[in-house]
């Protein structure tokens, strides 16, 4: 189990051991699939699909990306080539209920990644019946930007108790360590590892009113025209009525909206 902030990099920190997994076993089509990655979104998983392409190209293994929004059929019949799969997991599930060709006997390697978030969109019932449905054996690697008592139960449930935890910003018990002993070795230690998050990342917040959010929002977006700017809202109904309201002020910027009910072609090439 690995836990590590969102941005420093845990995608590549399990793709290249998938595929050098893969690599040493001499895997090829025959062998079937040999990792599987579950994801929480779609675009993480169209995130990390293009990681792997960049670097996996070089080698024979095949590699799919299986999210929800996408031809259904045209999957059941590339599945049985895969070698690895990335995907997301009501798609996953609906390919072990229905698709008879999708077979993970021979699974190697199951990676869990974003699993909190995993946990907090309502999969959790989802990842056990897939966990269910594979072998026990399968070296099992999860990735978390937090642990929250969820993910805790998750690693009870499939990993032994003898599995490896790496926390890379681990603050609370680094600053323990190092007031414990107070030592110039172990501050040195914690503000190294500190220093792996991005210094130049700052965090501003204001309060404001619930009716004078949007007002304040176009305010910030018109005194920063040439930003990019991602906005987050909690239910599509909002993302849809701030884009028509501000599409209709002429914002002075390249607006888009991106929700769950678009279709997946549009909801892509807006990703991108």
């Amino acid at each position: 189990m690995a836990c590590a902030r969102t941005g420093s990099g845990k995608t590549l920190s399990y793709l290249i051991p998938v595929v050098e997994k893969l690599y040493q076993e001499r895997w090829s089509a025959e062998d079937g699939l040999g990792a599987l990655i579950l994801v929480p979104t779609r675009e993480l998983g169209i995130q990390a699909y293009e990681v792997l392409r960049s670097f996996g190209s070089y080698h024979e293994m095949s590699a799919g990306l299986v999210i929800g929004g996408k031809d259904v059929n045209k999957e059941k019949l590339l599945i049985k080539s895969m070698n690895i799969l990335i995907c997301t997991p009501g798609r996953l599930m609906q390919h072990m209920d229905e698709n008879a060709e999708f077979d993970a006997d021979n699974l190697q390697i199951l990676v869990l990644d974003e699993v909190d978030r995993l946990m907090d969109m309502g999969f959790k019932q989802s990842v056990d019946s897939i966990m269910e449905n594979i072998p026990e054996k399968v070296q099992t690697l999860v990735f978390s930007a937090t642990v929250s008592s969820k993910v805790q139960d998750l690693v009870r449930l499939r990993m032994s108790k003898d599995h490896e935890y790496i926390c890379i910003h681990d603050f609370d018990s680094l600053e323990q360590r190092a007031n414990d002993y107070e030592t110039d070795a172990d501050k040195a230690i914690t503000d190294k590892i500190k220093s792996i998050t991005p210094v130049k990342l700052l965090h501003y917040y204001m309060q404001v009113n619930i009716e004078d959010k949007l007002d304040t929002l176009f305010s910030f977006l018109k005194s920063h025209p040439k930003s990019k700017c991602l906005v987050f809202f909690s239910a599509r109904k909002q993302v849809r009525f701030a884009y028509q309201v501000f599409k209709s002020l002429k914002v002075g910027q390249n607006l888009f909206e991106l929700h769950g009910k678009q279709e997946q072609n549009k909801r892509t090439a807006i990703f991108f």
